[in-house]
């Protein structure tokens, strides 16, 4: 059935080619997402990427399978897409927590985000929003890297087939990652690190209503819980308020504005000591 499709859409069958990605298109939107962050962005290389996909399945070949091919178009478009700007700060989320609680019209903005009927304060979903955050302060590479192995949880050998590398450097990159991961939210989240500087998870679920402020804080100390956690975490009751919070702190990294010395909270009225 699946070559049917595939012989259909190499002859010009676009409704055959929708068919073969559909079953994929959850786990690429996934990547996309963990990669880039940005709900807005993220679609858009997706869509640029399945748009190549469509005009070059004349070039596939079957030495893959058809979803590594059209994994590795994803991966590749959201790799090309991060090296093309500047990398984010690790304290990207300090810096526009400081902004924040200096504007009034930021603040308020906030505020109405988590004033919906729709807002719930999820731990585990704002912890898969801060592991793209401060993924974004990765060399590309290691990123791309990371978010296959650990969190789409390819093997080995079919992240380093996506990616076009060797196992060896896929070990590399992905070691690096793992390693500058756990030592900046050592030093940045305070559910990993005693001395963590950002408080958003605690403010965030003050700011939440009665009877949705979410269950306990899991133990997230090691970057493998943390990967647990991320892996099964999807967009839900905070889309909204994280989709505000991408929108600003994109803005904040691309002029490098705010400081990223812990000041106040967002929104909360929670002053950092």
């Amino acid at each position: 059935m699946r070559d049917d499709l595939i012989d259909r859409a190499r002859g010009g069958d676009k409704a055959a080619f929708e068919r073969l990605v559909a079953k994929d298109l959850p786990k690429l939107r996934r990547i996309t997402r963990r990669m880039i962050g940005h709900p807005e962005d993220a679609e858009d290389v997706l869509q640029e990427a399945l748009v190549k996909s469509w005009k070059g399945i004349g070039t596939f070949d079957g030495r893959a399978a058809f979803s590594t091919w059209l994994t590795a178009i994803v991966a590749n478009a959201a790799t090309d897409h991060l090296r093309a700007r500047k990398r984010w700060r690790t304290e990207a989320q300090v810096a526009y927590a400081n902004l924040c609680a200096g504007s009034d019209d930021l603040s308020a903005e906030v505020v109405s985000a988590a004033s919906s009927t729709e807002f719930a304060y999820e731990v585990r979903e704002h912890i898969a929003y801060c592991f793209a955050c401060v993924g974004r302060s990765l060399p590309a590479d290691e990123q791309a890297a990371l978010v296959l192995r650990d969190v789409m949880d390819l093997s080995a050998r079919e992240a380093a087939t996506v990616l076009g590398i060797s196992d060896s450097v896929l070990r590399h990159r992905l070691a690096a990652a793992r390693t500058a991961m756990q030592d900046r939210f050592d030093g940045l989240c305070a559910l990993v690190g005693k001395q963590g500087i950002c408080h958003q998870c605690a403010g965030l679920r003050m700011l939440a209503p009665s009877g949705k402020q979410g269950g306990a804080f899991p133990d997230v100390a090691e970057l493998a819980d943390r990967m647990a956690v991320v892996r099964s975490a999807e967009p839900g009751s905070m889309a909204g308020l994280h989709a505000v919070f991408w929108r600003r702190t994109k803005e904040a990294e691309e002029a490098g504005s705010g400081s990223v010395s812990p000041e106040s909270g967002c929104g909360t009225g929670d002053a950092v000591p």
